[in-house]
């Protein structure tokens, strides 16, 4: 096995505990791309999967190593999580309208909507058949397989109240919270549950796991929502896409219940989130990220990231083989993946 050891490394860099599983991770699905079959898939999926840093898989990697799983069990599953994120992204394009991802058109607006489904669905497809062909006892494939589809009804079943709650006037912290635990928490995590179940954990023991992503995930959400007010999210250069899609962030749940948005600014605000996407202006998103600082919307967003990476640090020792050098490394990797530019 690889020692990937850890040591710090400059703001948004990998670090070095994590660096090895992500090139490798790379080389996982450069390989998978070059031997896609099917001609009217490949183009569509090498647009698709050639971006972006490979993290789940390089996560199942990583976390692999440090349980004793062989690689080969590790990269499998990290590539089927990788496909079910990669779909997730897709079908987020296209029902947000988002055209730019990682710094280039999505998908749909290369492609078209048509063939950006079939590829989503593909990689759906892809990542279930690799779930299920781990070479592992029958009863851990079949455990993973429920994990797999789990993990995949309940982001689906959030999405759903993203999709439900965007331009609520009712919209609030508890609904938001159940949007991201649904949506981004248990999926985040779902990276490094196969390697657990492939070296023999407890089901108590793969919970104690979830509960980590239950909060780290939401923890990367609440950052997500922040970056989309910067010009680092790979947007094209375009900020507050959540704005002008009327998304329930953590900064509108944060603001319409704040007691210093007075009647007037809060119909402004309900009025620039119900507006189609095409019809918001830079005004109408400047005015929203102006009244979100006012309100002290990011301020609280920004305290809440924190917050949540702190209770996921505090659950991760007390899983099973614990080392200060472990918990160290996860440390690292907690802090790269919420406190990240992009």
């Amino acid at each position: 096995m690889t020692d990937w050891g850890a040591s710090s490394g400059r703001p948004g860099e990998a670090p070095e505990c994590l660096r090895a599983p992500l090139a490798s991770a790379r080389e996982l699905l450069d390989g998978f791309l070059s031997e896609v079959p099917i001609q009217g898939i490949s183009p569509g999926l090498r647009h698709q999967l050639s971006g972006g840093k490979a993290l789940r898989p390089a996560l199942s990697l990583w976390w692999g190593n440090l349980l004793s799983v062989p690689s080969e069990l590790s990269a499998s599953w990290g590539l089927a999580v990788e496909f079910l994120h990669n779909s997730f992204l897709i079908h987020d394009d296209i029902e947000d309208g988002d055209r730019y991802r990682r710094g280039r058109p999505t998908l749909w607006v290369e492609e078209g909507v048509s063939i950006a489904l079939n590829v989503a669905d593909h990689l759906i497809a892809e990542g279930y058949r690799r779930a299920a062909t781990i070479l592992a006892a029958p009863e851990i494939v079949v455990a993973l397989v429920e994990d797999f589809a789990c993990t995949h009804l309940t982001t689906v079943a959030g999405q759903a109240l993203d999709l439900e709650h965007r331009a609520d006037p009712t919209f609030t912290l508890e609904r938001y919270e159940a949007i991201i635990r649904s949506k981004t928490g248990r999926y985040l995590a779902l990276a490094w549950i196969g390697p657990a179940r492939l070296a023999g954990w407890s089901d108590d023991q793969i919970e104690l796991l979830w509960q980590v992503g239950d909060e780290l995930g939401p923890a990367f959400q609440v950052r997500d929502d922040l970056l989309d007010l910067t010009e680092g999210k790979g947007r094209g250069g375009e900020i507050g896409c959540d704005i002008r899609e009327g998304k329930p962030s953590i900064l509108v749940a944060h603001a319409l219940g704040s007691s210093a948005l007075d009647a007037t600014r809060r119909d402004r605000l309900l009025a620039v989130l119900a507006r189609d996407r095409e019809e918001t202006t830079r005004e109408d998103v400047d005015w929203t990220v102006g009244l979100f600082e006012e309100l002290g919307s990011v301020t609280f967003a920004e305290s809440e990231a924190r917050r949540r990476t702190e209770a996921a640090r505090a659950i991760y020792p007390r899983l099973p083989g614990s080392t200060a050098k472990r918990v160290e490394e996860f440390e690292r990797i907690a802090a790269y993946i919420v406190d990240r530019k992009v």
